[in-house]
């Protein structure tokens, strides 16, 4: 009877492992898609900075030009 016990609680605690590695798996495709959307909008956040220089530049470019004109 004690082998019954001991077959049951290694197929539990099998059990419990092979749950554990599921749940290992689907917390690291999470944080894989995190690091994805990151990257993202990291990516869309770069883009915008490098739209609002140039737009900056331009401004003061034409802003100089202006100032030159009025004197």
């Amino acid at each position: 009877m004690s082998k019954v016990g001991t077959i049951g609680s290694a197929a539990g605690t099998g059990v419990a492992a092979a749950a554990d590695v599921a749940a290992k798996g689907v917390g690291a495709a999470a944080f894989q898609h995190q690091i994805a959307e990151l990257t993202a909008v990291s990516a869309e956040a770069t883009a915008r900075s490098i739209e609002l220089r140039t737009v900056s530049t331009n401004l003061q470019t034409i802003k100089k030009a202006a100032d030159e004109r009025v004197q």
